[in-house]
């Protein structure tokens, strides 16, 4: 599976990859309405990317009531069933690197679906702090990575 792999610290805070996300998929440049966030820890002046990291052992997909996430057979993606959300919000309780936002105008929830295995956001980012990479869903590195984000999420305020 492909995966977009993330680099806090080559990231300078530009926010492109949140414009062209939102552009992509909501057809407006909106940080709130973006599937990657960019998090600007101002204590430390540090970046944090947060973003779905598409888990081997995804909490959202496990806590959805109404198995409106599943994962994409084509992509590995954990994706959003539109029809079948009802809001609760679950996921976004259950998601450690805070990458599942409602919309509350719409009553669904969001997230990154890989751009169905071709991320805008990856094309547009000049300083390498995502990049799409092959890379087992299970790996350590992986793994070591959705650690790495939820620990620096969890310090912000």
């Amino acid at each position: 599976m492909k995966s977009i792999e993330v680099s806090h610290s080559k990231c300078t805070g530009c926010r492109t990859c949140e414009m062209v996300c939102s552009l992509t998929h909501e057809g407006e440049c909106s940080t709130a309405k973006s599937r990657i966030r960019i998090v600007r820890d101002e204590e430390f002046g540090n970046n944090v990317i947060s973003s779905c990291m598409h888990c081997a052992e995804a909490r959202c997909l496990e806590s959805c009531v109404t198995e409106a996430l599943r994962r994409d057979p084509a992509t590995g993606a954990v994706v959003v069933d539109k029809d079948s959300c009802i809001a609760c919000e679950a996921c976004v309780d259950a998601c450690p690197v805070g990458a599942v936002s409602l919309d509350r105008d719409k009553g669904v929830v969001f997230k990154c679906d890989l751009c169905g295995g071709d991320p805008e956001c990856v094309k547009w980012c000049n300083r390498e702090a995502l990049v799409l990479q092959e890379s087992a869903i299970a790996s350590p590195a992986r793994e070591s990575m959705m650690l790495e984000t939820a620990k620096l999420i969890s310090q912000l305020p």
